[in-house]
């Protein structure tokens, strides 16, 4: 009886206060779940990719075995290939393209603007121009055209090889391809629009602590290797 006269003393603005105290604590709580959950699928679905890409799908191999033994012309396209470098590259670039767009996408849940949660990678000239912007509407037939109009196919398969460490780090990504001046860039997006340039910026400290990231894990996975 004591217990219930004193609730029936509460006023009403202090049990709306409770209420308000224990909804925030509630939301915050599954807030708090979510990032983690999402965090940690995350984590999984990187770790997976690092190393299959590493195994199955390694870009320097793939440039390797096409210059000895899949390139029936020297000019950098896919069309020029033999028929067992053209099955090698498109299963190669199949995985990239389904699965560059899926780690955007669950890395978008781990951070605060989870609208950006798209990729559109630039091919560039020597002035940065923008050439071809692809994004994964473009699919694979946009990939292989890009390659054959611009010769840029050991480009493509190289950036793409580097391109996952990258987005996982948030760091930017240049690759000039040496044979034409072309540069290679990417950009995770809320929206893909039309742009005719991509200039590059002066890096934030933010972005130069990602890019040594990205160094310092290409040198631990170099002296595993040995």
């Amino acid at each position: 009886m004591r217990f219930l006269f004193s609730l029936a003393d509460i006023s009403l603005t202090t049990i709306i206060i409770i209420a308000v105290i224990v909804v925030v604590i509630v939301i915050l709580l599954a807030v708090f779940t979510n990032s983690a959950r999402y965090s940690a699928r995350y984590k999984s679905f990187y770790r997976r990719l690092d190393k299959t890409i590493n195994k199955r799908y390694n870009g320097n191999l793939l440039i390797e075995d096409i210059v000895n033994n899949y390139a029936r012309e020297q000019t950098n396209t896919y069309k020029t290939l033999k028929g067992k470098g053209k099955r090698k590259v498109k299963k190669y670039f199949e995985y990239y393209i389904k699965n560059i767009p899926e780690q955007v996408m669950l890395k978008s849940f781990t951070i605060s603007d989870k609208n950006k949660n798209q990729i559109v990678i630039s091919l560039l000239d020597e002035y940065d121009k923008v050439l071809y912007r692809w994004d994964k509407s473009k699919k694979l037939k946009g990939l292989i055209k890009s390659c054959n109009k611009f010769q840029m196919l050991n480009g493509y398969i190289a950036y793409l090889f580097e391109l996952p460490l990258n987005i996982h780090e948030a760091a930017p990504y240049r690759f000039v391809n040496h044979d034409n001046d072309y540069i290679l860039t990417y950009e995770v997006v809320k929206k893909i629009k039309k742009q005719r340039k991509v200039k590059q910026k002066k890096l934030s400290k933010k972005e130069l602590k990602a890019q040594a990231k990205v160094a310092k894990a290409k040198e631990k996975k170099a002296r595993r290797k040995k």
